[in-house]
């Protein structure tokens, strides 16, 4: 159960609007597209995200993007600045994780907050010409993924490793994500094989329901795991999981345990997969090669406790704070029939995205090793809120990404377990 406490999450105290954005004058009615949502909101409570954003020197892109859609004659005109914006900010958090410049960089941190800044902006928009709530969605959507790393095709011999939003920000809106940090830190960096160099491609992707539900997950990695000279060697999906200790998660399930996300949204029952949807996946990762790689501050474990059901699985159900079902637990393998109801890696976001990647990886039949991998929870923050990080939460991510880095460089040999 570790997982459901790790990773939930409540909402109830997000009201405040985003502040800042650059808004024309309005053209038309407000509609849903211009309307923030819960996640977005944060963004105004409080001075933290602001000043995260401005310690980078992210703050210009959410402007320079505000000022572009003023100046834009069409939506399409609109759309290719967004995606520019977006880009442009992906690769400065990628280049100020690995400059090593003014200390602690690698930290996921800025670039979450500028991206929900930079949609604030698109939904701020109000442009002399008429503009759909679907387009208006659509480039908010497209500044949503660009700025995570995706929608890049592959080149080369790479290996994929996936990384996640900050969350919990209701507890403490200074929190940042090892995942993420871990993401910015590698993508781009050559790893050299006994088989040639191979190129590191990392995205990221958020705490929410509803953009797994719809796909997002399959759109972005399957091109890297489609037969080809351009698929990827191997893939690790990375999220934070329990405190003091990597675990290398041996089997995913389908099934979604009911924890809020970051829009204060619930989901329990199924996950909402096309096509049939098995009950379990599997890592191919080489977990003892890993294991020996990764060695470091915190200890590497394989695991493989998983909790499954018989019967029939009750409806799907949205509502929050309902008491978990009934489930049996086992280190095992789960019996024929098992209906998931959590994997090795619980039954949140984080199993959701082993499951989906390793899934996309049998469908394509991708010989190739990939699975999911639980930091430490990065800790150390000040108990003063007022001060956004310090000496040790610095040391300890500092840690994380250096065994993780260790765990992908197992990966990129492409030598499955």
């Amino acid at each position: 159960m570790f997982r459901r406490l790790v990773h939930a999450v409540s909402l109830s105290a997000v009201g405040a609007v985003v502040a800042g954005a650059l808004i024309a004058p309005p053209a038309a009615a407000d509609g849903p597209a211009t309307t923030p949502t819960a996640e977005e909101r944060l963004y105004g409570a409080g001075e933290v995200p602001g000043r995260l954003v401005a310690s980078a020197g992210f703050d210009r892109y959410p402007h320079d993007l505000g000022r572009a859609l003023a100046a834009a004659r069409s939506a399409d005109e609109a759309e290719r600045a967004a995606e520019r914006a977006s880009r442009d900010v992906w690769r400065a958090a990628v280049r100020r994780a690995q400059s090593g410049a003014e200390g602690f960089t690698a930290d996921d941190r800025p670039l979450y907050w500028a991206r929900l800044a930079m949609i604030r902006s698109v939904r701020d928009w109000r442009p002399a010409f008429a503009v759909s709530d679907a387009r208006r969605a659509a480039i908010v959507t497209t500044v949503d993924e660009v700025s995570r790393g995706q929608r890049r095709a592959p080149s080369g011999r790479t290996v994929l490793v996936t990384g996640f939003d900050p969350f919990r920000l209701t507890r403490d809106i200074r929190q940042g994500n090892p995942s993420g940090a871990i993401a910015l830190a590698l993508d781009g960096t050559r790893i050299d094989t006994p088989s040639g160099p191979v190129t590191v491609v990392a995205m990221l992707f958020p705490v929410r329901w509803r953009d797994f539900g719809a796909g997002m997950v399959e759109r972005a990695v399957t091109p890297f795991l489609r037969p080809g000279p351009s698929r990827a060697v191997g893939f690790t999906t990375v999220s934070q999981g329990r405190p003091g200790r990597f675990d290398l998660e041996a089997i995913n399930g389908v099934w979604r345990g009911g924890a809020v996300d970051n829009e204060g949204a619930c989901f329990r029952g199924e996950a909402p997969v096309a096509g049939v949807a098995p009950q379990w996946t599997r890592s191919t990762l080489p977990m003892a090669a890993v294991i020996a790689a990764a060695a470091g501050r915190y200890p590497v474990v394989r695991n493989s406790e998983i909790a499954y059901a018989t019967g029939t699985n009750p409806a799907v159900s949205t509502v929050c704070d309902e008491p978990p079902t009934a489930a049996t637990t086992t280190t095992g393998e789960p019996p024929a029939g098992a209906l998931a109801r959590q994997g090795a890696g619980g039954d949140y976001l984080s199993n959701e995205i082993g499951y989906r990647v390793t899934l996309v990886r049998d469908r394509l039949a991708a010989p190739v090793p990939g699975g999911h991998l639980h930091t430490p929870v990065l800790d150390g923050l000040p108990a003063d809120r007022g001060v956004l990080e310090s000496a040790q939460y610095r040391a300890n991510l500092a840690a994380i990404v250096a065994q993780a880095r260790s765990v992908v460089a197992v990966a990129a040999r492409g030598e499955r377990g």
